[in-house]
């Protein structure tokens, strides 16, 4: 599976841009502020339909413009599939697949499998649990089909509870029937979510401390802990157990939606005590593991996006990646950096095809 060509239109900092790619390594270089990660980020809207970096579609379109487009051509078993997802202030979102538009943008999830890894990643390791579960469960919904739909059905019983819960906090009357279909529909889904969850991280940790000790050559023992409230009780105890206390608060105060997900080192919190340098170690071991489990669940050679990687490795975790890349573990990859020169040499004697693509200032 690959990208034969990326076109972006009003999208960003680019007006038209139109690039063709190799089917293993593409190599995006130019000076800050050129639009580099911004070509990363329309083919993760490709994947996805959404950006990496922001919820709303309004800041993809360049200034001055109310619209952006992104096409690609997607080679899968031989098979050509034309993509298309365009934006406009005036019409919203559309997603064309050889000019059809799927019944919902979730039957898309999963035909362009990736992995995207950028320097901010390593906030993540700070970050609040929402942003962990939110990038869990992105590369769930791309490897498993039914684990989207779960999500969804489990968000809208869980708005529809939590609206009766402010109701009966105000006094209102409540139809208990109907409080009990939400609660039913809590429970159901929000334990199937729990279980591909869960299941997910025993078969993410296979990859990842051997990722993690290939990168830095240590002997540093990682893991992730899944936290989650359906370790103690299941969903439909926790919601007996705290409705009361749910009344109170007027929202369902226990349950899969605050998971989280604890990232360790030596059995300790790694925000607490592991180093800027292992802290970056373990967040690129932790996306090629889910690379791993996204080739092994999907069938397909996930695509590898790398932002400005070599700015962030030392010499010797570099080394180790480049290792990987020539020994052709991955598909399609696309790196970007400032200097050409650089990747030139870093790829000058490895047995991939490269092509580079050079971005210039206006």
């Amino acid at each position: 599976m690959y990208l034969e060509n990326l076109h972006v239109q009003q999208f960003r900092n680019h007006g038209s841009k139109m690039l063709e790619f190799s089917k293993q390594v593409n190599c995006i270089t130019g000076p800050n502020g050129v639009g580099k990660t911004s070509l990363l980020d329309a083919i993760h809207y490709l994947a996805f339909t959404k950006s990496y970096f922001f919820n709303q579609e309004v800041f993809a379109i360049k200034n001055g413009e109310d619209w952006f487009s992104l096409e690609t051509r997607l080679i899968t078993n031989q098979i050509c599939s034309d993509i298309r997802l365009y934006y406009s202030k005036a019409h919203g979102k559309k997603l064309f697949v050889n000019n059809n538009e799927p019944a919902r943008f979730s039957d898309h999830f999963g035909e362009i499998p990736l992995v995207m890894i950028v320097p901010g990643d390593i906030s993540l390791i700070r970050d609040a649990a929402e942003d962990r579960r939110r990038m869990f469960d992105l590369i769930l919904s791309s490897s498993e089909k039914t684990f989207l739909s779960l999500l969804i059905a489990y968000r809208k019983n869980l708005d529809s509870r939590n609206k009766l819960l402010k109701d009966m906090a105000q006094g209102y009357s409540v139809d208990s029937g109907l409080l009990a279909i939400y609660e039913d529909g809590i429970s159901s889904n929000g334990q199937a979510i729990y279980q591909l969850r869960k299941s997910f991280i025993e078969q993410l940790m296979l990859g990842l401390q051997q990722h993690y000790t290939e990168l830095s050559s240590g002997t540093e023992q990682v893991d992730v802990e899944y936290e989650s409230d359906l370790n103690e009780h299941s969903a439909s105890d926790w919601l007996s157990i705290q409705r009361r206390a749910d009344m109170a608060a007027e929202r369902t105060t226990r349950g899969i939606h605050r998971d989280d997900f604890l990232f360790r080192i030596n059995q300790q919190s790694i925000k607490n005590f592991g180093s800027q340098g292992q802290q970056k170690t373990f967040i690129i071991a932790l996306k090629l593991a889910f690379f791993d489990v996204l080739k092994q669940r999907s069938g397909k050679m996930p695509l590898l996006l790398l932002d400005d990687i070599f700015e962030k490795l030392d010499a010797g975790r570099l080394s180790h990646l480049m290792e990987k890349i020539s020994s052709k573990q991955f598909g399609q990859i696309f790196i970007t950096d400032t200097h050409i020169e650089r990747l030139k040499e870093a790829f000058e004697n490895l047995p991939v095809e490269v092509r580079f693509h050079e971005l210039r200032t206006n």
